[in-house]
């Protein structure tokens, strides 16, 4: 399970811009994916200082959070306006007020009596609370968008978990938040080839519910496998 992130903090401004600092910084926090909560404070022992109080749904989104256009702005906006940095610590949130409609998933995995034994899957994902992302279908194309793999099944589904291991993060997920995964492919009789490689992704007991479909075609003719993924952070 993912866990929130905080951070805790203390800027100190050039005398007299405390005010002027905390409205560039206020600016540039109204829309970054995965913060739950961001409070800017004054500091009634110091006239210049200001504490600021983050918490994010992982380390990662905050870590993403900095290459944003908008935060970039604002860091640059406010930096003549920094004349040090204080305190400041790392911490594991766990709950409060405010932070209530983004509590922290719960994913039960369940492979009821009555049903085959699956093979690298569950039958039964439940989860509540948390963010949901959703992924959509990744295709053997890499980053500058040129197939990978011609006519090759094993390369070709190496790339496209590679792309959604790429999305995932970006989200601030991981395998392990994925609770649904749809495979699309061409020949379903080289599932084998698939599965090799999934589990290198995958292992239990966090296996998401699954679907495989063959598929006359993909969206383009040299395409043999396509996979989207649903996860819960």
């Amino acid at each position: 399970m993912t866990h929130m992130h905080g951070l805790i903090g203390k800027m100190v401004a050039r005398p007299g811009s405390r005010d002027a600092l905390a409205a560039i910084i206020l600016s540039g926090t109204g829309d970054m994916p995965g913060c739950l909560s961001y409070v800017v404070a004054k500091d009634p022992r110091d006239a210049d200082a200001l504490w600021i109080t983050e918490v994010w749904d992982t380390a990662d989104s905050h870590q993403a959070s900095r290459s944003l256009p908008s935060v970039r702005d604002t860091i640059a906006r406010a930096q003549p306006l920094i004349a040090s940095f204080g305190d400041g610590v790392t911490s594991e949130p766990i709950g409060g007020v405010g932070l209530a409609t983004q509590s922290a998933p719960v994913i039960e995995r369940l492979n009821p009596q009555g049903l085959s034994t699956p093979t690298g899957y569950t039958h039964v994902v439940s989860a509540r609370g948390g963010r949901t992302v959703y992924i959509a279908g990744q295709i053997a194309l890499d980053a500058s968008g040129q197939l990978v793999g011609k006519g090759d099944l094993a390369t070709q589904t190496r790339q496209v978990f590679a792309n959604l291991d790429v999305a995932l993060k970006a989200a601030g997920a991981s395998f392990k938040d994925v609770v649904k995964t749809n495979y699309y492919m061409r020949d379903a009789s080289q599932v084998a080839v698939v599965r090799e490689i999934r589990s290198t992704y995958f292992s239990a007991p966090d296996l998401p519910a699954s679907t495989l479909i063959e598929v006359p075609r993909l969206a383009q003719a040299d395409f043999l496998i396509e996979i989207e993924a649903i996860a819960v952070v």
